[in-house]
Order: C-alpha cells, then structure tokens, then sequence
C-alpha cells in the first residue's frame, strides 16, 4: 500500500513546471487510475479497524464535498445562455459533469437520456452510487459511529451530531425543491457544513484536549 502511494507521489511531483496541453489529458488519467489502484488495495488488504474507518470516513466528506463542487460549477460557472439550454451543447457539459466524478455510466444505466434534474437527483440523493453525495454522508456517518461506538441515530460528540443532522436533511430532501430553491444556494450550504463537520471532527479526534481527555496520544 505504502508502495503504491510513494509511486503516486512521484507521479504528481514529477509534473511540477510540466503544463503541455497535449500531456494534462494522460497525466489525469494516470492519477485516477493510480487513486483507484490504491483505493483497491486498500479495501481488500487493511484490516477494517479505527484506522480504516477513519480513512473511510475522511473518504465520504471529500467525495461529498467535490461532488457538490462539480455541479456548483455547472450552474454558477458553465450555465449557458438561455438559448443553449436543452440543446446539444448543454447536453455535452452535463455530461462532462457526470464523466467528472465517474458517474456516466452509472446513470446511463438508470436513466438513459440526459436530464439536468435526474443528474442533479442522482450526484446529490442517490443512495447506491459510490460518489453521490448522500451515499457518502451516509458511510461517513456508519463509520463515525463505529469510531466512537455510539449506536446510531444518537451522537456523543459535536462531530456525530452535526454529521447526522446533514445525514437527516439528506434523508428527506428531494431534487425539485433543490432546484427551485437555487441549486448553487444549496451546494453553498452543503460546503459550508461540511467545512462545520471537518472542524468538529479536528476538535473531537485530533486536539490537545482530546488527549488530555482520553489519555490518548493524539491521532
């Protein structure tokens, strides 16, 4: 495993200074190839105790996070004029947004023809796909649980509270009011309590005072 990540490492440090248009479309490849080699290894050769759960659970908050960041994009970023959209055009850029977190074939599958609100449905509230958004919040959450042994559906510190709010809210949202409330208001929020969560998860696990709390050696 360690070797795979020192072999990552150099891949990335060996393309500093290196910006040749026709190379960034290969050297992003090989990154996502190398992320999801080591992501294998990982799986099937750590054993799944506190260590792993805490990789799992820093795993779901960034998958959430970039996720919710490629769809702010399409509508605050690329949102074409209004003469574009349902065109061919609109429909190559969702489709980029889909191919940009792996999801394309996934949701050819389930849905076939491209369709901005069932993309926005399936990247935010899909339960079974791997990089939508609730599904992460949902394993993040299973593994801080499993951290801290607290059953579920209860919290015993800031990290599970906050974390299982945003899991609650995920639980009952749907795609429509997402839309009409404003799609960029959302993931803006979304963002924002995610960065809540990561401060929480910093003061309960990883300070000075939960090492003086536990007797622990802080992580």
């Amino acid at each position: 495993m360690w070797q795979q990540i020192n072999s990552l490492y150099l891949l990335i440090s060996g393309e500093r200074g290196r910006h040749a248009d026709d190379s960034l479309p290969d050297f992003c490849l090989n990154i996502r190839m190398a992320c999801h080699l080591f992501q294998g290894i990982l799986e099937v050769t750590m054993s799944h105790n506190e260590a792993w759960h805490f990789i799992r659970l820093g795993t779901g908050l960034e998958r959430a996070d970039k996720t919710s960041r490629m769809l702010d994009v399409k509508y605050f970023i690329l949102l074409p004029a209004l003469a574009d959209v349902g065109t061919p055009f609109d429909d190559v850029q969702w489709s980029s947004v889909l191919k940009s977190v792996s999801a394309f074939e996934m949701y050819r599958k389930l849905y076939g023809r491209i369709s901005p609100d069932r993309i926005v449905g399936f990247l935010l509230l899909n339960n079974e796909f791997p990089r939508a958004v609730h599904r992460c919040i949902r394993v993040a959450d299973q593994s801080l649980h499993t951290i801290t042994g607290t059953p579920m559906g209860s919290f015993s510190c800031p990290s599970e509270q906050r974390l299982g709010l945003l899991r609650s809210e995920l639980d009952y949202c749907n795609v429509k009011e997402i839309i009409s409330t404003g799609l960029h208001e959302f993931c803006d929020t979304l963002q924002a309590k995610m960065n809540t969560i990561d401060e929480c998860i910093l003061g309960d696990f990883f300070s000075q005072e939960f090492a003086m709390r536990t007797g622990r050696q802080m992580l």
